[in-house]
């Protein structure tokens, strides 16, 4: 019995991966799960992350880290914006939880390079197979 439960649960884990939101029809993450970067910095930038749409892990929170340290945890269609110093950055990451949750790699990072008054966007990418990437997105 324990094995079929544990079947089925990668089987819904698994599956198609996830889509793409558009900026304009993410909703905002509530502010006591996005946790840094929240203050203006004079000469910086900001980093824009949105938590694509669908199954493969939407009953876990996306941990958000920049420079390995988490600064939020995001559903499914989520968003937040983060302001840094201009500068390398490392966005990174990983699926939060329970069971099925932690199943992922424990981070998967990008490199951002962010000039003065530069936004850059990316987005946290949900495989068919629950694993977790960060990709540069126009979206």
């Amino acid at each position: 019995m324990r094995i079929l439960i544990v079947a089925l649960g990668a089987a819904l884990l698994m599956g198609c991966a996830t889509s793409p939101v558009p900026l304009s029809q993410a909703k905002q993450a509530p502010s006591d799960r996005v946790t840094g970067y929240q203050s203006s910095v004079t000469g910086g930038g900001q980093i824009i992350v949105t938590r694509d749409s669908g199954f493969p892990g939407g009953g876990c929170y996306a941990t958000v880290f920049i420079n390995g340290e988490p600064v939020a945890r995001l559903n499914p269609k989520e968003k937040a914006y983060f302001n840094v110093p201009a500068g390398e950055w490392m966005i990174g990451a990983s699926l939060e939880g329970k069971a099925l949750c932690g199943m992922n790699a424990e981070r998967l990072e990008v490199e951002a390079s962010i000039k003065p008054g530069q936004t850059k966007k990316y987005r946290i990418y949900t495989s068919g197979d629950g694993g977790v990437s960060v990709k540069p997105t126009t979206f």
